[in-house]
């Protein structure tokens, strides 16, 4: 077991793991809930499979106490793990949104997906294994986990993607939000408006619905944890984003003049990503032009 391995207790109970996302550390993690029983909340790429597991030992949680994978949304840098963790993991379920699930089941098209939306990076977000159907458990909208002294509740939260929750932990009043609230790296707040299904009303919403929570503390998978202020920061952000995208949009030739247009222009009022998060600021001006586009073609 590696001697370094980057466990941070962020709460009594509750671990964040660097999951060294893309062979870089603060960019990825998961979560683990050390309740009666276990659970960890997303599973990052499958790349990290024998980190997760290396942090349950560190921990002394048994492999067969891990009772649930809570994963807020399917794409890869959260679930591509997941399926290889079962192999481990006996007792656990994955729970998913419902608009999820088929695609765990068989991933062909979600990997496809991925492989659009992130290019040249597909090789870091590794592989996804199927997990059989009888593995999944469907996730209602307010439904309750219980995991002794934790209590968490999955929460359809739409936007960053249709198939996307959230998990409030009530009590403690943790907010797992996966990338309803964005990209939280080395204190910088960055949109994540990713292709092919980013919906500005939708995030909008979501974020309203999560403020009235009241959460005291907000855990980024990407990337640890935020203060609750964050939520309305991040609201206003969302609209001086796809404004400047709808608004460079139409002096661009091309989508990598209009991506190369906007990251500048962010850049100049301070939104400068940390580390390899550029690709993903890329990433954000695509799926941004893209809701654009949608919305032109419903009108």
């Amino acid at each position: 077991m590696p001697q370094d391995l980057p466990l941070t207790e962020v709460h009594r109970g509750v671990w964040l793991l660097d999951a060294d996302q893309f062979g870089v550390p603060g960019q990825g993690g998961v979560y683990i809930v050390c309740g009666e029983p276990a659970a960890l909340v997303d599973a990052g790429t499958s790349l990290a499979r024998e980190r997760v597991l290396a942090a349950l030992d560190r921990l002394e949680i048994a492999h067969d106490e891990v009772a649930w994978i809570f994963l807020t949304h399917i794409h890869l840098d959260h679930a591509g793990g997941a399926g290889t963790l079962l192999r481990e993991l006996p007792a656990a379920q994955v729970v998913v949104h419902a608009r999820g699930a088929r695609h765990l089941v068989d991933p062909s098209r979600l990997v496809a997906s991925v492989r659009d939306a992130v290019r040249e990076r597909f090789p870091l977000y590794g592989t996804m294994d199927p997990i059989p159907a009888d593995r999944l458990h469907v996730a209602q909208d307010g439904e309750a986990f219980p995991l002794g002294r934790f209590r968490i509740r999955a929460l359809d939260a739409p936007g960053h993607a249709p198939h996307h929750l959230c998990f409030f932990a009530e009590g403690v009043r943790l907010l797992f939000t996966g990338d309803a609230v964005g990209l939280y790296l080395d204190g910088v707040l960055l949109p994540s408006t990713v292709p092919p299904s980013f919906d500005l009303g939708l995030s909008l919403s979501t974020l309203d619905r999560l403020i009235g929570l009241d959460p005291e503390v907000l855990l980024f998978t990407h990337f640890g944890p935020g203060s609750p202020a964050l939520l309305s920061r991040y609201a206003e952000l969302l609209r001086t984003w796809v404004e400047r995208v709808g608004r460079l949009r139409g002096t661009c030739r091309n989508e990598n003049e209009l991506v190369r247009n906007v990251v500048a222009e962010a850049a100049r009022e301070g939104l400068v990503p940390p580390g390899p998060a550029w690709g993903d600021l890329a990433m954000s001006v695509r799926g941004a032009a893209a809701y654009l586009s949608r919305r032109e073609g419903a009108t």
